[in-house]
């Protein structure tokens, strides 16, 4: 029987692969060159770019202009129950951050942003930039109707919980959330707060949450790093 050879860069991308199970190469490693890859393993310089490319592709490895290839974090599966970006970071073993972009009061918010609160009058809007272990993993932007949370605008949030203040001094607890999800690329501002390539997708999540009223306190707008995150969810028949 005449069995077919998987071709040399589909063998190389496997050895890499089993490389970084094994963890001989490890997340932010870098790569040799495609000189000496191209040496180690006797393959011609076009496969081991052939398999460089999938690999990048897959988001197995990243490249970095002017610094080489490397491999890539792992990535941070999105809980299946309702946490903030907080818990979900303790939860998976990383230290939790924030960087103030902006906060502001909207004095006259968009027809848009007042339906979606359901909500009159002044909004609070408070943009993050959200750090897991110092690293940049995503940008949230929240709008929340400041008449239910006076002097709000006050506080710190570089180092404090929105949603831990709004249990322990404003009584609000979220119960559930409606989302959509969209994958887009970055803007070049966000590529820019995030750290990443502009050639990087992003999650585009756009949340509604709701308190133990179900009344929606909460109109949230976070991109997620594609080369960090990714999405769990569970489908039955």
């Amino acid at each position: 029987m005449n069995v077919k050879k998987r071709p040399l860069y589909k063998q190389l991308k496997q050895e890499l692969i089993q490389k970084i199970e094994r963890g001989e190469l490890k997340p932010g490693d870098v790569l040799p060159p495609e000189r000496e890859l191209a040496k180690i393993f006797n393959m011609s310089r076009m496969t081991v770019r052939q398999a460089i490319s999938e690999l990048v592709n897959e988001y197995v490895l990243i490249r970095r202009h002017g610094s080489g290839t490397y491999v890539a974090e792992h990535k941070i599966p999105q809980g299946k129950k309702l946490k903030s970006f907080s818990e979900e970071m303790r939860l998976r073993g990383m230290l939790p951050g924030s960087k103030l972009c902006e906060k502001k009061i909207v004095l006259s918010p968009s027809a848009n942003m007042a339906a979606e609160l359901k909500s009159e009058g002044k909004l609070f809007m408070l943009k993050r930039l959200r750090l897991a272990d110092l690293e940049p993993m995503a940008i949230e932007t929240s709008l929340l109707p400041i008449n239910r949370f006076p002097s709000l605008e006050n506080r710190n949030f570089e180092n404090e919980s929105l949603y831990e203040i709004l249990e322990e001094e404003y009584n609000i607890k979220m119960t559930k959330a409606q989302q959509k999800i969209e994958v887009r690329m970055p803007t070049p501002q966000e590529s820019e707060l995030l750290d990443i390539n502009y050639t990087i997708p992003v999650f585009h999540f756009k949340q509604v949450t709701f308190d133990q009223n179900d009344t929606i306190f909460e109109v949230a707008h976070s991109v997620y790093r594609g080369d960090r995150y990714e999405i769990e969810t569970e489908i039955y028949r």
